[in-house]
């Protein structure tokens, strides 16, 4: 069974505002995926020795 089915099952669609469903989960990763970049690096301390003298 394909998640195209199975999701047409469930919610009787596979578009949302005129776009397949599996473009927004990309989207969606790809924002998690960003979201997660900056967490970690906003975290981050910045390296206070300088490697130019």
């Amino acid at each position: 069974m394909s998640w195209t089915v199975i999701w047409m099952q469930l919610f009787g669609t596979c578009e949302l505002l005129g776009i397949n469903i599996g473009f927004w989960a990309a989207m969606t990763v790809c924002v998690l995926v960003v979201a997660a970049m900056n967490a970690v690096f906003w975290s981050l301390k910045p390296n206070t020795k300088s490697n130019y003298n």
